[in-house]
């Protein structure tokens, strides 16, 4: 094996998270469209009966869409990546690169998200806030997305590992929901007086999806092929 092989080979890993995400981007691109056309519209139009605004309820919804779409590829793919001689530490780190930029791409369009519905409130109603509380309710979906995504990849990571077992499926649905309402109590939980504590949480919490993602990766065993 020369040099440029086995620099390629070392690659690899990072290659394979910017396909997948550049895949799933692909995967998502209407509703992302539909998503960021629509809502801050909506929003106006719907100020007296929603004071919120949509873009919040449905910044919540998208990266379920992003959490599922990671779960499902994950669930689907694996199998064959392995076939193809990819290793489970590759796998890993590619899905850890692949979670990198959704997250940050997912808190960029939130973000974003965020100013264009209070640009469009400022012109046609009232603003629901400062602009710069706005960015940074924007900006603190960098530390949400992450959680929203490596709860989908670890349940996909989940379902390869232990799916054949009748107690899995009761266990995701328990611990889900949990896990859910622990999301939505950081996502929507005041956080201006403890920015620190809270991003603390939102790290810790991503550390652990990720540390469980990464040993169930690790462990999934290679079943021969059907035929």
């Amino acid at each position: 094996m020369t040099m440029a092989d086995t620099t390629a080979l070392a690659k690899r890993r990072y290659r394979l998270g910017l396909s997948l995400f550049l895949g799933s981007t692909r995967w998502l691109r209407w509703v992302m469209l539909a998503w960021v056309v629509l809502t801050p519209f909506l929003s106006v139009l719907l100020i007296s009966a929603i004071e919120t605004g949509l873009w919040t309820i449905t910044a919540t919804v998208f990266q379920w869409f992003v959490a599922c779409t990671a779960g499902m590829l994950l669930y689907q793919t694996l199998p064959g990546t392995l076939a193809k001689g990819v290793t489970r530490r590759e796998l890993t780190v590619a899905y850890l690169v692949f979670g990198v930029l959704a997250s940050i791409g997912t808190a960029a369009i939130v973000t974003a998200g965020f100013a264009a519905e209070h640009a469009l409130l400022a012109v046609f109603a009232e603003p629901l806030d400062t602009w710069g509380q706005t960015l940074a309710d924007g900006a603190r979906y960098v530390l949400i997305a992450p959680i929203y995504f490596f709860t989908g990849v670890l349940i996909g990571a989940a379902a390869l590992r232990f799916g054949g077992n009748h107690w899995f499926t009761a266990i995701v649905l328990v611990a889900a929901a949990g896990h859910y309402a622990g999301i939505l109590a950081l996502e929507f939980g005041s956080y201006d007086t403890a920015v620190a504590a809270w991003a603390a949480v939102a790290l810790a919490v991503t550390a652990v999806l990720v540390a469980g993602t990464a040993a169930t990766l690790r462990s999934i065993p290679v079943r021969a092929k059907r035929v």
